[in-house]
């Protein structure tokens, strides 16, 4: 669990911190009470930004894979008018992503407008 801390007293015990962080801890600084920051280990935050990085690279490869998908269904379908090929491309991508998320490939959250 990680230990919080107010941004005086991170000022104040900075040194001892780095020491609580390099035993593998996480500490979050507040302000006001409200989460600012997170003092963590490199590693721990290269392990971070290595699952982000990949999880870039999934995403940008599932959207490459539902932009190869709609062109093969509009290439199959010339004898539909382009609304028709539209609203078929965007049933099956949305399918497509569904199964994406239901396989844990992908995850994502709704605008909420």
């Amino acid at each position: 669990m990680p230990k919080a801390v107010s941004v005086a007293e991170a000022e104040h015990r900075f040194d001892a911190l780095l020491g609580y962080v390099d035993q593998g801890n996480e500490i979050i600084v507040e302000s006001d009470g409200k989460p600012r920051a997170v003092l963590m280990s490199f590693a721990a935050f290269e392990q971070v930004a290595t699952l982000r990085d990949r999880d870039q690279k999934r995403r940008a490869a599932a959207l490459e894979r539902l932009l190869r998908l709609q062109d093969q269904v509009s290439a199959r379908n010339q004898d539909l008018t382009e609304e028709e090929a539209e609203a078929l491309a965007e049933e099956i991508t949305q399918q497509a992503i569904a199964n994406m998320v239901a396989r844990g490939e992908i995850s994502f959250e709704r605008d909420r407008r």
